[in-house]
């Protein structure tokens, strides 16, 4: 779980402005060649101008809302769309086959952003729910004054289960044994004191994970940690903190601790662990589930999305690991924000030395095709089975609106641009994408 002040830093930063190389593996590593996508410029695509170049995209229906729609998740047949206005918050299960609102439930307080499971350090998927197998999870409250917030369950029909508040910052990291895993980062600066911009606290805040009964959110269990920087749930839990990686059984007990930090990323799977350490010598570590090292690569990376067992990484490079350890293919250019189509067969990552474009690899290894609209900011923002959502700040190339929003198809080409002041997420499915404007509208669009 990243959390809200994480969230939005890097959700509206730049990027790196300089492509870096992938450092040579160290440790106990594997030794199977990656294959090294081809150079950018070989599958660059044409220029294209904004905004008329390309057809206007037209939504094929819209639903609009008493308040702003922030995240969109799926569930079912059903989208998910978190919602906020008037110091409350909602959930709205649409139903895109009648393009209707099958159920909503509001709540007290605003959406925390970067509060769910899956949020990650990318454009889209800054506010949204955690879905699990028969319930939903959202996290509300008076954050941005420091003052509460609570994770609220519910039923996937709508139906409130039970609340957890804390005078803390929360997000729900997962679920695993009939517990889900929340965590509470304490606010800074402290309730009644005035923020200072870019103040950093003197030293790390303090994290409480807690184990809460899935069925009426009561409390198992109870940890605090220093410096937590993220948390993953498969099998077990797993906290990266400012100095280690410590693994805790589903009941909050102890599994291991493993010594090399500083921590920032760790996903999991049920037979591995993946944890990114920073530093001077910034690496991936594959560990089994009981803390012992597999392997070692020593990657420039900052991100890390898991798919099944496959590894993606990004950051001053692009890499692919296989649970092994084997690097199935990397890239030596900048590319974050990463987001795989449905199909699982393609990656998108921002791209370029100013992060204005989008690349396209094959999940396999190897680049399709470089979007690259004029523009001081792109980014890959949802995907169909054949098609790319690319939002670009379009700055001095259009006056109105803030944003152009492409429709990119498998070739690497626009074939429509939609223009919107603020785009806060979108998510393919089937043929179709999905936008939440940030404000009353989510719009269905067939690219």
């Amino acid at each position: 779980m990243v959390s809200r002040r994480r969230a939005l830093e890097l959700a509206i930063g730049s990027l790196a402005a300089a492509a870096g190389c992938l450092g040579d593996p160290g440790g106990n590593q594997s030794t199977t060649a990656g294959t090294t996508a081809s150079p950018a410029d070989e599958n660059a695509t044409p220029a294209v101008r904004t905004p008329g170049d390309v057809p206007e995209w037209t939504p094929d229906w819209r639903l609009s809302f008493d308040g702003r729609v922030l995240g969109l998740d799926t569930a079912g047949d059903d989208l998910l769309a978190t919602l906020s206005g008037g110091g409350s918050a909602a959930v709205a299960a649409v139903d895109p086959a009648t393009e209707s609102v099958r159920w909503r439930t509001w709540y007290e307080g605003e959406p925390v952003a970067g509060s769910h499971a899956d949020a990650r350090p990318l454009a889209r998927g800054k506010w949204g729910l955690t879905v699990a197998e028969d319930a939903v999870y959202l996290v509300a409250g008076r954050a941005d004054e420091r003052e509460w917030t609570a994770v609220r369950a519910l039923g996937r029909d709508g139906d409130p289960h039970w609340s957890f508040r804390r005078e803390r910052e929360l997000g729900v990291a997962g679920t695993v044994d009939g517990r889900v895993v929340v965590t509470a980062l304490e606010f800074f600066p402290a309730k009644g004191e005035t923020p200072v911009s870019h103040e950093t606290p003197a030293s790390p805040l303090s994290t409480v994970v807690y184990g809460l009964d899935a069925d009426d959110g009561t409390v198992d269990w109870s940890r605090e940690f220093i410096g937590v920087a993220d948390v993953a749930v498969a099998g077990g839990v797993y906290v990266a903190t400012n100095d280690r990686l410590v693994g805790l059984d589903p009941d909050g007990s102890d599994r291991f601790e493993y010594e090399s930090g500083p921590g920032e990323r760790v996903a999991a799977t049920g037979d591995r662990v993946f944890y990114l350490s920073g530093g001077d010598d910034r690496a991936i570590h594959g560990l089994a589930p009981g803390g012992e090292r597999a392997w070692r690569h020593s990657l420039p990376v900052e991100e890390l999305l898991l798919d099944g067992s496959q590894l993606y990484a990004g950051g001053d490079a692009v890499a692919a690991v296989e649970a092994d350890g084997a690097v199935a293919w990397r890239g030596n250019e900048v590319g974050q924000w990463l987001l795989l189509d449905p199909d699982r067969d393609t990656l998108y990552a921002r791209s370029g030395a100013m992060a204005d474009a989008t690349t396209a690899y094959g999940a396999g290894g190897g680049r399709r095709f470089t979007f690259a609209p004029p523009a001081n900011d792109a980014w890959p923002a949802a995907a169909t089975a054949n098609a790319l959502v690319a939002p670009a700040i379009t700055g001095g190339n259009a006056d109105e609106p803030f944003l152009t929003v492409y429709a990119v198809d498998a070739d690497g080409r626009a074939s429509a641009a939609l223009g919107r002041d603020t785009v806060f997420d979108a998510v393919g499915r089937e043929e179709k994408v999905y936008l939440a404007d940030g404000r009353s509208n989510l719009l269905a669009l067939t690219p």
